[in-house]
């Protein structure tokens, strides 16, 4: 099994690995500021995401049962002052990050609603509210039941609404799980408190009630009450428990693929699946692990907010089996489904260990069957200024997403490249799609490797359009020749051939092939062979006696259109010297000699 999980990781392109962080609601709205400020709040944190050479954000939309979207069944949330606040801050922010190569995922905040403003869930369905085993409704932290399919069918129809009328990357579901919450000390809570819990952490006494007020939990509903005992066709509540969210995600995925297949579900699942005091299978009935290897989601995203050294997070992923992921997700991973790890930025601020974000990143990235990284969150990465740190670091270079395998996707057709050298330092590149009939992902690499790949050439580029698109390139060393190339995606990241080469030159590009005359010549001890190619071509460049044997293999590789030099010093392949006389330099492209030069080595 491991073996046939390396051999897949092997296979696929190292230039793929997500990164982004999670935007909270705060972060990206304040309902004391003008749309005009908020609208330049979402640009700022697009560009940071940009700088950092991240290609996704996760942007929350719906929070306790509250949109930050136009949405028929929910308010607008708190932070928008319960009001529309002047512009669509989902619909900006998809323009905004698809105008910088960013992938954008619709956070989506599932069955914990606690709000109770007019229009919410829990204020119109209070019925639909979690009870404990005396049938008596949360009070704080409310969330709807799982269990009832009215509860389940609302939902998904919130859901499908954004995936129907947005034009979003991934709907990334959080709260995906029954809650914890027990009635000790049952208490009224600031709204607010509500607002800013954070899901995948729990304290240590919230924790402890949960161990010894397991009866006190809130697990049940008006449909499915304690009293009336397990449900049918069920041996234990804990079953029931994971078949409910379970069919949710299921429904909800279905949903997905009938209507927009490219749009991929992730879910924010416990940093520990089956093992600990604070699990997702045991504590909240969340079987992220199935849902993962059955393909009901596309993209699994754990909270690993438990570890702060590099040590924690390898140990986590598969050093410490079983207490670790690789285990319970092989068959997923097999798939090519995405495992993207998510170290919580805010505990290493507030432990004071920051500097460890570089090992950590280094470490995840030794796990091979890994494919990226979502930080949480936002704030931290902005307090602590460090998108242009990452971007120069560790991040240094851009990286696309990796693709999904689905059968919608097609592979597109190779695009064409063109070049306008509008001085010797800026290339102005377009690139003009295959089709226009659906928007993707463009990408343009750059290398002076000629035998450079999607794999391996250097991504100067990426931009999300249907049209043709241009950039401009300004090199650092004009001395150098570059070639240029371009493919396409679709929405699944399924990566088309390379386009045709293009290249740069110091001056201009030569129009045949040819070799100049060597210098010094004659010579004694090293010559240097200028010679010139006029397109990307495997070349041979040999040297011969009189008679026509060959001595020594100069060159014997693809090489770029350009002007080149290569020294000779007059000894044989083997390392022998040869004898003073007459020399030929031959240069040979796909079996023909396109050019030959005399050289004279005299001892």
């Amino acid at each position: 099994m491991q073996l046939s999980i390396v051999s897949i990781v092997l296979a696929e392109q190292a230039n793929n690995e997500f990164r982004a962080t999670w935007v909270i609601t705060w972060e990206h709205i304040d309902q004391n500021k003008n749309p005009g400020q908020n609208m330049e709040k979402i640009r700022k944190i697009m560009e940071d995401h940009k700088a950092a050479n991240m290609n996704a954000v996760i942007f929350q939309v719906r929070q306790s049962g509250t949109a930050y979207y136009q949405s028929s069944y929910e308010p607008w949330g708190y932070y928008a002052g319960y009001q529309y606040p002047g512009y669509d801050p989902l619909e900006y922010a998809i323009e905004e990050a698809h105008k910088r190569g960013l992938e954008l995922h619709a956070w989506f905040n599932v069955f914990q609603t606690s709000s109770t403003y007019p229009g919410t869930p829990a204020a119109g369905h209070p019925e639909w509210i979690c009870r404990d085993q005396n049938g008596i409704s949360m009070t704080s932290y409310r969330s709807v039941s799982p269990g009832l399919e009215e509860v389940r069918n609302y939902t998904i129809n919130v859901a499908m609404e954004i995936v129907r009328n947005y034009d979003i990357d991934g709907l990334h579901l959080d709260y995906i799980r029954w809650n914890e919450h027990t009635n000790t000390a049952r208490q009224i809570v600031e709204p607010i408190m509500e607002l800013q819990r954070k899901d995948g952490m729990i304290s240590d006494q919230e924790l402890q009630k949960l161990n010894n007020n397991s009866s006190g939990r809130y697990l049940y509903d008006y449909n499915h009450p304690f009293s009336s005992g397990i449900p049918d066709n069920f041996d234990s509540w804990e079953s029931w428990w994971r078949w409910c969210v379970t069919t949710f995600v299921e429904t909800l995925h279905d949903s997905i693929q009938s209507v927009k297949p490219h749009v991929r579900l992730s879910a924010a699942v416990l940093g520990k699946y089956n093992w600990s005091g604070w699990q997702g299978y045991g504590t909240v009935y969340q079987d992220g692990a199935k849902w993962y290897n059955e393909g009901s989601i596309d993209h699994i995203m754990p909270m690993n907010y438990h570890w702060t050294t590099a040590s924690g997070f390898t140990g986590m992923l598969e050093d410490n089996c079983p207490q670790c992921w690789r285990i319970f997700v092989e068959p997923g991973l097999e798939s090519g489904r995405s495992y993207t790890v998510g170290p919580g930025s805010y505990i290493l601020d507030e432990n004071n260990v920051w500097y460890r974000h570089p090992d950590i990143v280094a470490n995840i990235r030794s796990i091979n069957w890994t494919k990226g990284f979502q930080f949480f969150s936002y704030r931290s990465w902005d307090e602590n200024n460090y998108f242009n740190t990452a971007g120069q670091s560790f991040f240094q270079g851009k990286t696309k997403v990796h693709p999904t395998p689905n059968i919608f996707s097609i592979r597109p057709n190779k695009p064409l490249l063109a070049i306008n050298a509008v001085d010797s330092v800026t290339m102005e590149l377009t690139v003009y799609p295959s089709s226009t009939n659906e928007s993707g992902w463009f990408i343009i690499y750059r290398s002076i490797d000629p035998t450079a790949t999607p794999d391996i050439g250097d991504i100067i580029s990426i931009q999300y359009k249907s049209e043709d698109i241009t950039y401009t390139d300004y090199l650092s060393d004009t001395d150098l020749v570059y070639q240029y190339f371009a493919t396409q995606t679709d929405r699944f990241w399924n990566e088309s051939e390379p386009s045709n080469r293009v290249y740069t030159s110091s001056g201009p590009m030569p129009d045949k092939y040819k070799i100049s005359q060597n210098y010094p010549n004659p010579f004694n001890g090293v010559t240097t062979i200028p010679f010139a190619i006029p397109d990307y071509s495997h070349v041979n460049l040999s040297i011969t006696d009189i008679r026509g044997n060959t001595v020594a293999t100069l060159i014997n590789q693809p090489m770029l259109p350009g002007n080149h030099t290569i020294n000779w010093y007059g000894k044989s392949d083997a390392g022998n010297h040869q004898a003073s006389g007459v020399y030929l330099i031959y240069l040979n492209t796909g079996g023909t000699v396109k050019h030959s030069k005399r050289l004279l080595f005299l001892k």
